[in-house]
């Protein structure tokens, strides 16, 4: 299983799409204890370790279709422009519109399907037959699929709002959107505690290749101080980075993103950031980089056509969970619990090339300073809108909505028809308007 994530040609693993089926559209609801597995089937490691592919297939879809992560973050915001036709819907703000790529853009599906897949695959894992699985065999899946979970219902949260369950105890009923990252949150501290620094590969031999294409403890570190800060604890957030930190004493960061190559069943490039679809307006670039900004470098700049494109187009895995987040994340915690000189030292430790002289920053203007590094270092992760709609700032930088458009729930995505049709939610007030 070496590179099985990084070529998601692994799609034409049909046999694995007929093992982990995906829910039938979106949330369906139903009785999570009337699922059925096969009995005796997994009876091999091999076997349970393409279930829990499964779900990393459809959290990979959920996205990377239509170039999705970008639409909820840097395309949405107006800093990376997408060359397609619902990119303009989506950077003016028009998520109502009847157009096909936003219908799916609106739809939960693929994130459900990570959900009640991961349901299952937890239910296989705990199930399995003993002497299947290696001790860290069980603790690697099942905290991979924790952790995806996790994962994606802070990606529903974030985006969406109030969503349903699909936990046992309470199933599809409706969380706001803070019961749900706190949700989250529970899962991923148990996932925390299960997963490696680093993965195994066949030979029992660590591999950092296939550590970035699946979940890791940096990456729960990171995505556990992330859910903190959402809940508005930034003690917690310090706390888990710094723990991280101590307990990483042979320092093997490992970020984690999404493999890139076709999927068969959905419409995923090869190249979900290539350069002739995805870019920025000189224009853009200017306002977000100085002339002098060594970051630049990380542009592919044309003068004549008046865009840049990012040089990152051209690896092999998605910049989500990365340890610049990481340490952009201490600096945030370190400046909430009142560690001004050590989030301005982080601040300037990982914002090198910066113009701008940091250490003149005082609580009232480093939290500019850190949106704008932000924004800078993690251009292409999805990040800047969920960025904008943490600290309040959607419509300072939104000119098409304003705040009592923000308070009427303007900056979550409308709910798509299906993805409400059979539970208790409502379109919010202002996409129903």
């Amino acid at each position: 299983m070496k590179n099985i994530l990084k070529s998601i040609s692994l799609l034409s693993l049909t046999a694995l799409l007929l093992i982990v089926a995906s829910c039938d559209s979106f949330l369906t609801i139903e009785d999570p204890e009337d699922k059925t597995i096969t009995e005796g089937y997994y009876n091999s490691t091999q076997r349970v370790e393409q279930a829990v592919i499964g779900i990393y297939v459809d959290f990979r879809r959920a996205l990377l279709s239509n170039r999705a992560w970008l639409m909820y973050g840097e395309a949405r915001s107006g800093d990376l422009k997408v060359h397609a036709t619902y990119y303009d819907l989506v950077v003016k703000q028009e998520l109502m519109a009847e157009q096909a790529e936003i219908e799916r853009l609106k739809d939960w599906e693929y994130f459900y399907d990570v959900l009640n897949n991961a349901n299952e695959v937890l239910q296989i894992i705990d199930e399995v037959d003993p002497g299947v699985l290696t001790g860290y065999e069980y603790n690697l899946f099942k905290g991979e699929a924790l952790a995806l979970k996790s994962f994606a219902y802070f990606y529903l949260a974030r985006i969406w709002g109030n969503v349903p369950s699909v936990e046992a105890n309470n199933f599809g009923t409706v969380l706001s959107a803070k019961e749900t990252i706190v949700k989250a949150q529970e899962l991923a501290q148990e996932a925390n505690d299960l997963l490696p620094w680093v993965l195994l590969n066949e030979d029992g031999i660590e591999s950092a290749s296939l550590t970035e294409f699946r979940m890791n403890k940096t990456a729960i570190a990171i995505l556990r101080a992330q859910e903190y800060l959402w809940l508005d604890n930034a003690q917690q957030a310090y706390r888990v980075l710094g723990t991280a930190i101590l307990e990483n004493t042979e320092e093997k960061w490992s970020p984690f993103g999404f493999s890139t190559g076709e999927d068969y069943r959905s419409d995923i490039t090869d190249d979900p950031l290539d350069a002739d679809l995805v870019s920025i307006s000189l224009e853009k670039l200017n306002a977000i980089y100085p002339e002098s900004d060594t970051r630049r470098a990380a542009y592919d700049i044309s003068e004549k056509n008046g865009t840049a494109s990012l040089l990152s187009h051209a690896q092999d895995v998605t910049k989500l969970l990365t340890k610049t987040n990481f340490y952009l994340l201490m600096a945030e915690a370190a400046w909430k619990i009142g560690n001004l000189e050590e989030a301005k030292a982080t601040l300037i430790a990982v914002a090198q090339g910066a113009t701008e002289d940091y250490s003149t920053l005082d609580e009232n203007t480093f939290e500019q300073a850190l949106l704008q590094e932000r924004q800078r270092l993690l251009m292409g992760s999805g990040m800047r809108f969920f960025d904008l709609m943490r600290f309040n700032k959607v419509a300072e930088e939104i000119p098409s909505l304003s705040e009592q458009n923000v308070t009427e729930g303007a900056a979550f995505w409308p709910f798509s028809e299906r993805s409400i049709k059979d539970n208790s939610l409502n379109q919010n007030r202002y996409w129903s308007k």
